[in-house]
């Protein structure tokens, strides 16, 4: 049986560390990019069961990185979670960031401060392992 990949893209290094190793506990493979255009590249290449997607990165941003993602036949089913330490990161959001985030084309968003055993559990939910 395959083990779930995720692929978590974010420029934070430790806390890239702290979630990785929360879901390689869970029992997930995990593949780390440190900002947008090595995600997709990564994407393409790995095709992950889901991507955990910072928005604020050096470069190519999370929003843009998932609209190539999603604008790409081989990617666009790819599930992707947005993921954030700022309250509004994008202006246009205001207070309803999963309904936007559910428009760029991933399925949800979370915060960062959100607890660690939350954000697994919500991937638990969109990639079960077994």
């Amino acid at each position: 049986m395959d083990v779930p990949r995720i692929l978590i893209a974010d420029d934070d290094a430790d806390f890239k560390e702290i979630l990785s190793s929360k879901l390689l506990a869970a029992g997930y493979e995990i593949a780390e990019a440190k900002e947008g255009a090595e995600a997709v590249v990564k994407a393409k290449i790995l095709h992950p069961h889901l991507v955990i997607m910072d928005i604020q990165m050096p470069g190519v941003n999370g929003t843009e990185a998932v609209l190539e993602i999603k604008g790409d036949p081989e990617t666009k089913d790819m599930k992707i979670i947005f993921f954030s330490n700022l309250t509004y990161p994008w202006p246009a959001a205001r207070t309803d960031n999963p309904e936007f985030a559910k428009g760029l084309g991933a399925v949800t968003f979370l915060s960062k401060s959100d607890d660690m055993d939350n954000v697994v559990a919500k991937v638990k939910e969109l990639v079960p392992i077994g």
